[in-house]
C-alpha cells in the first residue's frame, strides 16, 4: 500500500528521522500489574486535579462492551489520552494500548519507555502504510482494544481535521467494534505549543459503539467515522 497521502512531505520526512520500535514488554502482567496499582497517580490524580469539573456523558453506551474495539475520539491535546482512560470501564482500559506518533511522543529513549510503561502507548510512523499498522493488527488480533486519534495531529482550532487512513484500514481489515468519543475542553488544560497544565472543564461524550458494513471503502470509512465523532460535539460548543 503507499503511504497515507494525508500525511505532508515535511510530516513524512520528520516521521523518517524516528524509528522505534514497540515496547512489548507493555504488555507484560508486571507492566499491567504497575498500572493497574499507579493509576490513582498516573490517571485519577491528573483527571481530579485538572479536570474541574470532568461532565462524562453517554457512560451507558459501556454497558456490555468488552475488548477488543478501535477506540477514537477527535484530539485538542496531549492530554487527551488520558481523559479517554478515566472514561473506559476497567474491563476496557486493562487491555487498551495507545497508538502514539513516533515522532513527537518516542524522540527521547527514556520518555518513550515511561510512555509505553505508564500508559501502555507504543509509537507508530506516522504515513507509513500498511507496515505501520502491523503491530496495532497484533494487538487487536489479541483482544486488546486500542485507543487512536484519527486526525493524526492536535487541531489548533477545536475543529475536527480530516481522518487519515489508517484507523479506517484497522477498523475494516480486523472487523472490531468502533467507539467513538469526543473531548471537549482538554485544549484549555494543555494547549498545543505549552508545557505547563491549568485546571479547565472538560466534557466527554461517548457514543454507541458500530462496524463497517461490508464492502465499505476506506474514504467511506473514514467518513463514518468521522461524522460519529462529530455527531457527539455539544451542541454549545
Amino acid at each position: 500500500m503507499q503511504p497515507d497521502a494525508s500525511v505532508t512531505p515535511a510530516e513524512r520526512a520528520q516521521a523518517d528521522l524516528i524509528e522505534v520500535k514497540p515496547h512489548r514488554w507493555a504488555l507484560s502482567l508486571p507492566a499491567r500489574l504497575y498500572r493497574r496499582a499507579l493509576r490513582r497517580w498516573d490517571i485519577d490524580k491528573h483527571i481530579k486535579e485538572f479536570c474541574r469539573p470532568l461532565t462524562i456523558e453517554g457512560q451507558e453506551n459501556l454497558e456490555g462492551v468488552d475488548n477488543p474495539l478501535l477506540i477514537i475520539a477527535n484530539h485538542t491535546s496531549h492530554f487527551d489520552a488520558v481523559i479517554v482512560l478515566n472514561a473506559l470501564p476497567r474491563n476496557i482500559w486493562g487491555r487498551t494500548a495507545i497508538v502514539a506518533a513516533a515522532d513527537r511522543m518516542y524522540r527521547k529513549r527514556v520518555k518513550g519507555m515511561l510512555h509505553s510503561l505508564r500508559y501502555n502507548a507504543f509509537p507508530i510512523t506516522r504515513g507509513g502504510g500498511r507496515e505501520a499498522l502491523a503491530y496495532s493488527q497484533r494487538l487487536l488480533d489479541h483482544h486488546w482494544s486500542l485507543l487512536i486519534f484519527p486526525e493524526g495531529k492536535r487541531s489548533r482550532t477545536g475543529e475536527l481535521l480530516p481522518f487519515r487512513g489508517g484507523p479506517a484500514i484497522l477498523a475494516l481489515g480486523q472487523r472490531v467494534p468502533i467507539l467513538p468519543m469526543h473531548i471537549q475542553g482538554a485544549s484549555n488544560i494543555l494547549p498545543a505549543g505549552e508545557q505547563r497544565s491549568r485546571p479547565a472543564a472538560v466534557h466527554v461524550s461517548i457514543g454507541k459503539p458500530f462496524a463497517l458494513r461490508d464492502g465499505t471503502t476506506i474514504p467511506e470509512a473514514k467518513q463514518r467515522m468521522a461524522d460519529e465523532v462529530r455527531a457527539l460535539i455539544p451542541p454549545s460548543a
